[in-house]
């Protein structure tokens, strides 16, 4: 009984543990020309309207843990092989979190889960609900199950989804959102240490 405990786990293991390999300099990697561009161009673009709409400078750096991103990326690729669906992208979206009693708007945070090809569009999709309901699951209709309308996975949701009052909730009710949220896990990743600039009255 025990050896075959240990053989099962063996296989468990080998179903979810990825290894990744050095195939040298990737096509996306900078050199600090490049590095600099993009960073005076925020430098110049960004912060000041932000500085003003929030009344303070945002956060500029999100850090992940290495072991645990590898982790992550370990369990959706097993999950997205379970569900049959190709993983051909890692989206990073640009969300607001709360981490002090001192603002109410919160410091810039992201939040990062796959995208797979459809119709020629990157398409977000959730791996942990894909397996759970045995078809694909796209991020778009997970968020409208709990209230919320998703409008960035292509041009056209984007021009008939945006609003000047920045208002995506999906009005529920209260009945079907508690139905919703139970068991909905997700298979989108934070774990963050989130990096506000440094302000007068103290590191935030």
């Amino acid at each position: 009984m025990e050896e075959k405990n240990i053989s099962e786990k063996i296989r468990e293991e080998k179903q979810t543990v990825f290894s990744y390999k050095d195939e040298g300099r990737t096509k996306e990697m900078l050199n600090y020309t490049e590095i600099i561009d993009v960073l005076k161009l925020y430098d110049v673009t960004r912060i000041s309207p932000i500085e003003k709409a929030l009344g303070y400078e945002d956060s500029r750096i999100n850090t992940f843990n290495f072991v645990q991103f590898k982790k992550y990326l370990g369990r959706i690729e097993n999950l997205s092989k379970k569900a049959g669906i190709e993983i051909t992208g890692i989206s990073f979206i640009a969300t607001a979190k709360q981490i002090d009693n001192t603002n109410d708007k919160g410091y810039g945070c992201l939040i990062y889960l796959p995208s797979t090809t459809v119709n020629g569009e990157q398409v977000l999709f959730d791996p942990e609900q894909s397996v759970k309901q045995r078809k694909l699951v796209t991020f778009k209709e997970m968020l409208a199950k709990h209230g919320y309308n998703w409008i960035y996975d292509s041009k056209e949701s984007y021009s008939k989804g945006k609003r000047r009052d920045y208002n995506y909730k999906i009005e529920l009710e209260q009945s079907v959102l508690r139905r919703a949220a139970q068991g909905d896990e997700s298979g989108a990743g934070n774990l963050t240490h989130i990096k506000p600039p440094y302000l007068d009255q103290g590191e935030k």
